[in-house]
């Protein structure tokens, strides 16, 4: 009894054979740099003298330049545990309420809704004119909380952020609050 020929099977077969060639391996040297991969959203140059926003730090305050998408870092007086922090994107960033529950999440807690947003949410004169600063709490014996400021100029949204132990954060609020006070348009 001979096997039938089935010209389906035959092809396929010489496809399979002919497609597991082996192929050639290559190696090559990549020079290795200092310079830091490329961001996906690239952070401006722009400092408390550069074009954008411009800030003043209070007594005892320290900037030190920003790492990552950070453009600046603050750093209160005393070895407080807490700092500050300086972010600008493009356009407006996300939604008031998600911003806000991405800060919750931070610190652990829970989503809020639009009245626990906006009841967390208080407005201060700048320089620059009005901005939405958020303060949220965490929960429990070892407490963290966030003072969050929200500035749009033109095309940008500014994030100054405090966060630290929650006693921490209460302290160098008030110099916090100064920065936010004094944030003025780069000329």
């Amino acid at each position: 009894m001979s096997t039938p020929f089935h010209p389906a099977l035959f092809f396929t077969a010489m496809i399979l054979m002919t497609a597991c060639g082996e192929e050639p391996i290559s190696r090559a040297r990549v020079p290795k740099t200092d310079e830091p991969p490329a961001l996906a959203v690239a952070p401006r140059d722009m400092s408390s003298s550069g074009p954008g926003l411009r800030w003043s730090m209070p007594k005892g305050w320290k900037e030190v330049p920003g790492t990552g998408m950070r453009l600046a870092t603050f750093v209160p007086p005393g070895g407080l545990k807490t700092e500050g922090t300086v972010v600008s994107l493009p356009g407006d960033s996300g939604s008031e309420l998600a911003n806000a529950n991405r800060w919750r999440g931070q610190i652990g807690l829970p989503p809020t809704d639009e009245a626990g947003m906006a009841a967390a949410r208080t407005t201060v004169a700048a320089k620059i004119g009005p901005v939405r600063v958020y303060d949220f709490t965490s929960e429990g014996e070892a407490r963290t909380r966030l003072i969050a400021a929200v500035v749009s100029t033109g095309d940008t949204t500014w994030f100054f952020k405090l966060m630290g132990e929650a006693g921490a954060t209460e302290s160098a609020r008030p110099g916090f609050l100064a920065i936010i006070k004094g944030l003025d348009a780069a000329k």
